[in-house]
This record gives structure tokens, C-alpha cells and sequence, in this order.
């Protein structure tokens, strides 16, 4: 006190006020007033850091909420997205890989809480449509390949018809050889075709097939030179019944007989470590782009409208026997004429049955 009362003597005082003195190695704080009635003044003092000490208190109170709040909103962030967003993205993805055809959309994600039942159900929801789409799209292919018998039932005759007239032709001007040339291949071709017993042959069964049939025609049209070029590799081969023949039959009709002159066609196979590949390419009228791209959406349909239509069999036979990679594809010739390619996987099927030895589908 007396310290302070001699720093305060030394200096002009007015009525009231405040000073900061340095006492100890301390800051005070001195407050003084003075009195009306006897002139003298009185004098408070308190420690600066006192003074000073609730303040910050409450500075590091409002800091320390703010941050717990941030942690907590972090937290709280944290938590959303792990229970509700990332279940909801899951969602939406698989609905959209389903909306866009892929019937194997599944969510693995477990959330552990509420979502868990809505991702078990939709696992559910969408296994049970993959089976319901597969059974009716198994019925529709059953139904389809009962259709496209009977559609063969109905050409087979007509085919017989011109045969016969051909066999009539020749022995009326003594052309022996080209009779039993006729006749030999004649019943090869029905020996095979009548086998509806069997759904599926070697490759090598199925080109001796098609070496009856383009003789045939080449007795026929006299002017059909082919020329069939597959790996003996591949002979092993177990490919569904009449999968080229339709092929053949496209490129002597719509290709070859729409061009006048020589026509030629050509078999070969290709083989590497996925798949196999049975190209039959001619040297006919071709195809426009304009064609080819019709025939290309034609293939990715899921059902054309076109009932007949052997080149969409074909595709779809090979694409459910065999799996993803295998089908058929068109591509133009630059020297002119077409070409089909036909793609299956290297997955053993047993002849007479179906891939793996599962049933019939």
C-alpha cells in the first residue's frame, strides 16, 4: 500500500481513474475516487491477473466448446455416412446396374443397422427376378426352338423337292455320276437333320454335315467351289446341332446367288486359349452398312420380331450354351461378300447333352 500511495503522490490525480503499477515483478490494478466531502481519495487495487482471470476462463470455456462441437459434428458426419449414406449409394448403384440388365447385381455391404434389412431384401428381391427372368427366358428360347423345327420341317421338303427334280434331270440325260453323287449326299444330309434326338454333335460331325449340304448345292447351282480349313484341334469340338448350316445357307442365297459368275466359300476355324472361332466367309453380293448395322441390333435384341430368323438363333444358342465372349458377329469382305464369325468358349458340353452335362434349358 505504502508503494502505492507514493506512486500515486507523484503524479496529478483527477476526480476518479484508473493506474497500472508493476509492484514486485507484479501488474496491479489501481482504481481511486476522490471524496466531495473531506478531499481525500479513496483507493482500491487488485492484481491484473486477477482481475483478468475470468475472462479467460471463459475464452478457454467458448474455445473448448467449440471444439468438442466440431468433434462431435465430425462425428456426427462420420456416423451419416457410414449407416445411411453408404447404404444408400449401394443401393442406388445395384438398382441401376438392375434397371440396366445385369440381373447378378448384389450388395455385399453390411451396415449393422436398419439398412441391413432393406439390402437383405433387395439381394432377395433381385436373385428371385435373375430366376424368373432366366425361366421365362429359358421357356422363350424352348418355345422358339420348337417353332424353328417346325419352320425346318416346312423348308426341308421344299429343299427335297429341288434335289428330286435334280436326280429326275440328270438320269434323263444319263448323268449317272451326278445322280449318285446327289442321291449319296441327299442322304447324308437327311440322316443328319432327322437326329433330333441329339441337341449337340462334335465339330468335326458338323462339318461332314456341311460338306453334304454344300455339294449338294454345288450340284445344283454348278458353279460353288468351297474350301473348309479347321485345325484338326478343333475336331474334338462339342457344338450344338445346325449351328453353321444356317450360316451356308445365308451366304449361297442372299450372297452368292444374287451374283452372277463363280461363288466360292470358305470354312476355316481358329482356336487360341479362350475361345474357338469358325469363320465362313463368301464371295458374294455382300452386305450394306446400312444392312450390317440392322443385322448387328437384330442380334442384340432380346426377342425380334422376326420369328424365322436362323441368324438370331444362332447367336443366342451359342451366347446361353456358352456364356459371355460367345455369339455371332458380321463384318464386311473389302474384296466384296461377308463374313460370319462364330465365337464360342473352350467349355467342354457332352454330345447329345448340354454344357457341363446340366438339362436341357
Amino acid at each position: 500500500m505504502k508503494e502505492i500511495v507514493r506512486l500515486l503522490g507523484g503524479q496529478t490525480l483527477k476526480e476518479q481513474g484508473q493506474e497500472r503499477f508493476a509492484i514486485a515483478g507484479e501488474d496491479y490494478l489501481v482504481s481511486y475516487v476522490r471524496s466531495k466531502h473531506i478531499g481525500w481519495y479513496l483507493t482500491d487495487y487488485a492484481p491484473v491477473e486477477q482481475v483478468l482471470l475470468p475472462i479467460t476462463k471463459t475464452g478457454y470455456l467458448f474455445y473448448g466448446s467449440v471444439g468438442l462441437l466440431l468433434l462431435m459434428g465430425l462425428l456426427a458426419s462420420f456416423l451419416l455416412y457410414r449407416n445411411v449414406q453408404i447404404p444408400i449409394i449401394n443401393l442406388v448403384r445395384s438398382m441401376q446396374r438392375l434397371k440396366r440388365g445385369d440381373l447378378s447385381a448384389r450388395i455385399g455391404y453390411r451396415s449393422k443397422n436398419e439398412f441391413d434389412y432393406l439390402i437383405l431384401r433387395y439381394n432377395e428381391m433381385a436373385e428371385q427376378i435373375q430366376v424368373l427372368v432366366e425361366d421365362v427366358y429359358a421357356e422363350k428360347l424352348r418355345a422358339r426352338e420348337a417353332t424353328l423345327k417346325q419352320l425346318q420341317s416346312q423348308i426341308h421338303p421344299h429343299f427335297l423337292y429341288n434335289s428330286l427334280f435334280f436326280i429326275i434331270n440328270s438320269a434323263m440325260i444319263d448323268d449317272r455320276d451326278s445322280v449318285v453323287a446327289m442321291a449319296q449326299n441327299l442322304a447324308e444330309f437327311y440322316r443328319n437333320t432327322t437326329r433330333v434326338d441329339r441337341e449337340t454333335v462334335t465339330l468335326k460331325d458338323e462339318l461332314d454335315f456341311i460338306g453334304h449340304y454344300l455339294e449338294i448345292q454345288n450340284l445344283r447351282m454348278r458353279r460353288l467351289e468351297y474350301e473348309i480349313a479347321v485345325p484338326a484341334g478343333m475336331m474334338d469340338e462339342v457344338v450344338p446341332r445346325l449351328i453353321i448350316q444356317p450360316l451356308v445357307e445365308n451366304a449361297i442365297i442372299h450372297g452368292i446367288e444374287r451374283k452372277p459368275g463363280s461363288g466360292r466359300i470358305v470354312i476355316r476355324g481358329e482356336q487360341d486359349e479362350d475361345f474357338n472361332r469358325i469363320v465362313v466367309q463368301d464371295n458374294g453380293a455382300g452386305a450394306t452398312e446400312e444392312e450390317l448395322q440392322s443385322l448387328r441390333r437384330e442380334l442384340g435384341q432380346q426377342v425380334p420380331d422376326d420369328i424365322g430368323c436362323g441368324t438370331w438363333n444362332v447367336h443366342r444358342r451359342l451366347f446361353y450354351q456358352f456364356g459371355e465372349g460367345s455369339g455371332l458377329t458380321f463384318h464386311p469382305v473389302p474384296e466384296g461378300g461377308l463374313k460370319a464369325v462364330l465365337t464360342w468358349r473352350r467349355k467342354a458340353i457332352r454330345p447329345g447333352g448340354d454344357p457341363d452335362g446340366r438339362g436341357a434349358s
